[in-house]
């Protein structure tokens, strides 16, 4: 690039000034981005949630987008969107909002059964005294030949050299499905260990396991690296396809993510890297094909075709990831390109599979997962884009849920709301768990009606803001930000189409089934926002069906659960096959009525009121607001 067209910007922040060199050919945003700067974005770059605002104090700058125009009213004239804007000269700007690294509440506990271990990694004692003379065969020919092994990684014959040089009687060997992959002097004294990874969209969960007793010797989380490059996966689709740097850096963000986590528990736990010889990662379809290099670009359009689907396994030195170098990553097979192996995970954890009676499982995050299993043991299964507000995403005050976020939310008979803060702080926000228990409570106290509408227009509680009502969680004075915390009309409507989605998809597959939510015997809540939800508040919204509450079951953290079972047991592997052999994928785009099922779930509980009969019958105590 002509020297002429690098400019050096200066940023400043709440904290510190950075100087850095920029092009012209790149919008701000993104040379952020690859300098390690992260800013706040929800929809990757599209210049739609405004969250990546700058202020620009000195240079000049390309003209203001057509998205930006609408933003720059809200924000103030020296306002731009760094996802739009690129620097024509040097220049001084002002972050807004740098990425909080905030105490999140991020799940990582799941119901664990006991495992008898049969890891594919082994240490089998190999005897080699007394070495005789051996007809010209070299140590390798030798060591395979007495340890009964046919394949060997080449990175083992160093170490082969130097431990028969020693003149070791007995030695351990380590092998990965026949394969040796090391040698260790004393295999009572070495730790056998493999790490099960949770891939989310916004979370990643890393165990650490012993893999002979199948214990979990240390366990963390962290937010996944990739936010940066957009809160949703389709955000990082489109970041992935605009440059090559950009899967690289995708790929990257995840693999580091990874090795942080596995790095925090090896020295918390006083452990040996070294010692951990395989990682089995679950995650959604695109999740796994980031971290494997593809941008998955044309498996999210018609006639979504995923990459892969099978199990995956590839040598941790050629990925990045730090264990054993000749260690291995395995993938948790996909059913296709929008259920992943983190569905496939959640069935195994959750025992869905196994069974007797029609069950339903249910992982709700930006898109929502279900799986029927029918009366004939078969598995119906459907993706449903439910969008990122019921994680608090694109909401008026919504955020993760991080300390500051409102989790928990009560209003009472005179319209005056309780509420529960994660971290026990001033409040800042509300989180995905807080924002359905809020709209569930404005329906039972009359603050909205059936179609969602708020219809209180004169209290105290209720207030305008850019031309549409909405309703105060938390006044001004009692904020963190001094900002009145609230639920606007467009986050109201948001959540219903949210939560019809959902309860619309679930409708279809019984449909399809030929079944109805009378048969259904157990829900298997999965996922870090089901396991946070009120069923009572997602009954009364009309999310979750209108069944006795002893028949919901949380799972937790499924795809983790799931990946350390397949981890610690290589019999789990034909259960895996034959889960994803018998499920079958219904597009709801193809299902007649679709959207008239949808349509109908919208109100709030639902245009049906039969459906939730039970629901409102609890609810009219609660329906008053005086």
């Amino acid at each position: 690039m002509e020297k002429d067209k690098r400019h050096k910007l200066k940023i400043l922040t709440d904290s510190e000034a950075i100087e850095l060199w920029v092009d012209e050919e790149h919008t701000i945003y993104e040379q952020l981005l690859r300098n390690g700067i992260a800013v706040e974005n929800l929809c990757g770059g599209k210049g739609i949630c405004g969250k990546c605002s700058i202020r620009t104090l000195y240079g000049s700058f390309s003209q203001p987008t057509e998205s930006e125009e609408r933003w720059i009213k809200i924000l103030g004239r020296d306002a731009r969107l760094s996802c739009q804007v690129k620097a024509l000269s040097d220049s001084v700007i002002k972050i807004d909002r740098m990425q909080e690294k905030s105490e999140a509440k991020i799940l990582s506990w799941g119901v664990r059964k006991a495992i008898k271990p049969k890891p594919r990694v082994i240490v089998k004692e190999t005897k080699l005294s007394p070495v005789v003379a051996c007809g010209g065969k070299g140590c390798l020919e030798i060591l395979l030949e007495l340890s009964g092994s046919k394949n060997y990684d080449p990175q083992i014959i160093p170490l082969i050299s130097h431990i028969f040089s020693e003149g070791k009687n007995v030695i351990g060997v380590i092998s990965y499905d026949g394969e040796i992959i090391d040698i260790v002097r004393d295999k009572s004294q070495y730790e056998l260990l493999g790490a099960a990874v949770d891939i989310g969209t916004t979370t990643v969960v890393v165990s650490v396991c012993d893999l002979k007793t199948g214990r979990v010797v240390g366990l963390d989380s962290a937010y996944n690296q990739q936010i940066r490059f957009g809160e949703d996966v389709i955000s990082r689709v489109d970041y992935a396809r605009r440059d090559k740097r950009n899967i690289d850096e995708l790929k990257n963000a995840i693999i580091n993510t990874i090795n942080e986590l596995i790095s925090r528990i090896v020295d918390k736990n006083n452990l040996d890297s070294n010692s951990i010889y395989e990682v089995v990662c679950s995650g959604n379809t695109t999740m796994l094909s980031f971290l494997l290099g593809d941008d998955f670009y044309y498996s999210s359009r018609a006639p979504f075709i995923p990459p892969f689907t099978s199990s995956l396994k590839v040598r941790a030195r050629d990925l990045g990831i730090k264990i054993n170098p000749r260690g291995y990553v395995r993938t948790v097979p996909s059913i296709s390109a929008y259920v992943g192996s983190d569905i496939v995970a959640d069935i195994l954890a959750s025992g869905l599979h196994e069974f007797g009676g029609v069950a339903v499982l249910i992982d709700i995050g930006t898109n929502g997962e279900i799986v029927l299993k029918t009366r004939t043991g078969e598995f119906l299964a459907t993706s449903c884009a439910a969008g990122p507000a019921l994680e608090g995403y694109g909401l008026r005050h919504g955020m993760r849920a991080v300390k500051g976020a409102i989790e928990s939310v009560v209003i009472d008979e005179y319209g005056t709301s309780y509420y529960r803060v994660i971290g026990n702080a001033r409040p800042i926000g509300v989180c995905g768990s807080g924002v359905v228990e809020a709209i569930a409570w404005m329906w039972l106290r009359n603050i909205i009606d059936d179609t969602g509408r708020i219809v209180k227009k004169t209290d105290k509680l209720i207030s305008m803001s850019l031309d549409e009502p909405q309703y105060i969680i938390v006044p001004a004075e009692q904020s963190a930000h001094s900002q009145e915390i609230t639920i606007t009309q467009t986050d109201i409507r948001k959540v219903q189409l949210a939560k019809a989605a959902i309860f619309a998809a679930l409708m279809t597959l019984l449909r399809v089934a030929k079944t109805s939510i009378e048969e259904i015997e157990r829900i298997y809540v999965a996922g870090a926002f089901g396991n946070y939800l009120d069923i009572f508040a997602a009954q009364v919204l009309g999310m979750l069906p209108d069944i006795a509450r002893d028949k919901f079951v949380f799972v937790g953290n499924g795809s983790l659960i799931g990946a350390e079972t397949i981890l610690l047991s290589s019999d789990t592997e034909e259960q895996v096959k034959e889960i994803v052999g018998k499920t079958k994928v219904i597009e709801l785009n193809l299902i007649k009525d679709f959207q008239k099922e949808f349509i109908q779930a919208t109100h709030i509980p639902h245009q049906d009121k039969k459906l939730f009969r039970n629901v409102i019958f609890e609810a009219t105590p609660f329906k008053q607001y005086s």
